[in-house]
């Protein structure tokens, strides 16, 4: 849910896009045997359904090594040859790396994984013009990557799969078969609450902030760092948003807090 609120408000130095929210999900090695859908393909059907425009790209071999995903000017019929992530703004990429098959990435296919990562990491495509000249476009867009280890793509969030059981993907087939209404209402939703005009917290709880930050630094110096500090502060923002408010509460920073602890445990047991 986080991930699908989620969007580029700004950019700190021109540089580092605010807001964005990758995510990683592994542990996407398929359905049940009794399933028709895998899960990385209910997952694709699912995002299609309650995004206004989406976008999925498997990552195989062959796609990586022959695909243009980035535009490029071909100058003997004085156009700009579109690529695949010529994508308008706030579009939902799902990236499968499931199915990634062993073998060599040809010149073409490193610059398309070089694109993919700075693409997620700072949310900017550079537009191929030829003689050594890239123009570079700034991008909102989600990014979730689909994978079975952690991704070798860039994320904010590496986030595992665990116990998804049979039951669970009857559930979510179940779910892909609801009526359009539904539909509607969650594209609605999400919708409005990417649109939150989000604003600063109070200064009570920026001091809580702070001096949390400052006890886990020391405690967990090795660990602890001013992205972890950023991590929780977007996490927070996203909780906020999600459940409709416009600034930031103490449940909201609990909240994160605990998200995070949960994470990194089933990071570290994966």
């Amino acid at each position: 849910l986080l991930h699908l609120v989620s969007r580029v408000y700004g950019r700190c130095d021109g540089v580092m896009a605010l807001g964005k929210f990758s995510l990683n999900l592994s542990g996407c090695t398929g359905g049940a045997a009794d399933t028709k859908l895998s899960l990385v393909e209910s997952l694709v059907s699912l995002l299609e359904k309650i995004s206004e425009t989406a976008f999925h790209f498997p990552l195989t071999l062959g796609n990586l090594n022959t695909s243009r995903i980035i535009p490029k000017k071909d100058y003997d019929a004085n156009r700009l040859v579109s690529g695949l992530l010529q994508l308008s703004s706030g579009t939902q990429i799902t990236l499968d790396e499931t199915v990634m098959e062993e073998g060599q990435l040809n010149p073409s296919g490193v610059e398309n994984i070089k694109a993919l990562g700075n693409l997620i990491s700072w949310q900017k495509l550079q537009y191929d013009f030829g003689f050594t000249y890239n123009l570079e476009f700034e991008y909102d867009v989600r990014v979730l990557v689909l994978s079975e280890g952690k991704s070798l793509l860039p994320s904010d969030i590496h986030l595992p799969l665990t116990h998804f059981t049979t039951p669970d993907h009857v559930a979510l087939r179940a779910v892909l078969q609801a009526e359009d209404e539904m539909w509607t209402r969650i594209r609605n939703y999400l919708t409005v609450a990417r649109a939150t005009n989000f604003k600063q917290p109070p200064p009570e709880l920026q001091d809580i902030i702070e001096r949390d930050f400052v006890k886990e630094r020391k405690e967990h110096p090795d660990t602890v760092t001013a992205d972890t500090l950023h991590r929780l502060l977007v996490t927070a923002r996203l909780i906020a948003i999600s459940n409709g408010r416009d600034t930031l509460s103490d449940d909201d920073w609990s909240s994160a807090k605990r998200l995070e602890r949960d994470r990194v445990s089933r990071v570290n047991q994966a």
